[in-house]
């Protein structure tokens, strides 16, 4: 059986939407940094380094749709 990495992109699109609900932009007592240490390190066990790494993939992977759906 060949490995799929499903379970990874929907466990860290989980922690993406858990952090829309919670990060505030502007509000240093609502930072990255918060929301790991209130919902996201006791949800998912990880590390803030690797959450940061989420959070720039999600990023990435964002605006790569906008660009595919701006030039198709």
């Amino acid at each position: 059986m060949p490995y799929n990495n499903r379970n990874h992109i929907l466990k860290r699109q989980h922690a993406m939407r858990v952090t829309r609900q919670y990060y505030e932009p502007g509000r240093h007592d609502r930072c990255y940094r918060w929301v790991w240490k209130h919902y996201i390190k006791d949800m998912f066990h990880v590390e803030y380094k690797t959450y940061l790494k989420w959070l720039r993939e999600e990023r990435s992977d964002r605006q790569e749709a906008i660009q595919q759906t701006l030039f198709d």
